[in-house]
C-alpha cells in the first residue's frame, strides 16, 4: 500500500461492502454471500441493514435475479465497479469477502487501510495472511454459510467490536502492507542474493 490515509471510517454507518469483479465463474462468491444475507434478514434484525456489492461482470443479471427471488432488492444494493473505491470503504463500516479462492487480496488491504473490520472464509490462501481471526475480524471455515452469518451479525450489532477490530485491521496493515516495510524487505533480499552470489 503506497499511502495509508488518515481517514478512518464512522463505524456508525449499517453498510456492509464487498467489491470485486462479478465474474461467471464466481470466484468472489458474491452468491453465496447472497445467501448468507439472507440468513441475517431472515433474523429479522437487521433491516435497517443494506449490503452494498460493488463491481461488475458477466455474473451480474445472475446475481440481480438471485436478489429478486429472494426478496432483497431492498436491502442488497448493486453498483457498478467505480476507481472512487475511498468512498466505498468510507460509507461502510464492514467489509466482507466471499471469495472461494485467492492470491493476496488486494481489498481486505484497501479495507484494512480505513480501518474496516473484516470477514472472510479461511480459504487455502489469501484472507489469513491479512486478518487476524477475532482480533481483526473473522475466519470463518469455508463454506460454513451459518457460521458466516453469525460472526457477521456479531460485528453488525456490536458498534465498539467493529470500531476495536477495525483499528486492529488498520495497526495490521501499517505493519506488514505499508510501502515502507515491504520496500525494506526487498532491500533485505536483494542484499542476501548479492552476498550469496
Amino acid at each position: 500500500i503506497p499511502n495509508i490515509p488518515n481517514s478512518n471510517t464512522n463505524y456508525s454507518q449499517k453498510v456492509v461492502l464487498s467489491m470485486g469483479r462479478i465474474e461467471k465463474t464466481n470466484q468472489k462468491g458474491f452468491l453465496r454471500l447472497i445467501d448468507i444475507w439472507k440468513l441475517i434478514q431472515d433474523s429479522g434484525k437487521f433491516n435497517d441493514w443494506k449490503l452494498h456489492i460493488v463491481g461488475d461482470g458477466d455474473l451480474k443479471e445472475q446475481i440481480k435475479t438471485k436478489i429478486e427471488n429472494l426478496n432483497l432488492s431492498n436491502s442488497i444494493i448493486l453498483k457498478p465497479f467505480t476507481t472512487e473505491v475511498e468512498k466505498e470503504y468510507l460509507s461502510a463500516s464492514i467489509y466482507a469477502m466471499a471469495s472461494h479462492f485467492e492470491g493476496l487480496p488486494m481489498v481486505l488491504i484497501e479495507a484494512g487501510t480505513y480501518a474496516l473490520p473484516t470477514i472472510a472464509f479461511d480459504i487455502a490462501t489469501g484472507p489469513s495472511d491479512i486478518i487476524e481471526d477475532e482480533k481483526s475480524g473473522f475466519l470463518i471455515e469455508d463454506n460454513n454459510l451459518d457460521e458466516y452469518a453469525n460472526k457477521l451479525k456479531i460485528l453488525m450489532q456490536d458498534e465498539s467490536l467493529r470500531a476495536k477490530m477495525g483499528e486492529k485491521s488498520k495497526e495490521i496493515v501499517k505493519n506488514k502492507f505499508s510501502k515502507e516495510v515491504v520496500m525494506k524487505q526487498w532491500m533485505e533480499l536483494f542484499e542476501r542474493i548479492k552476498n550469496n552470489a
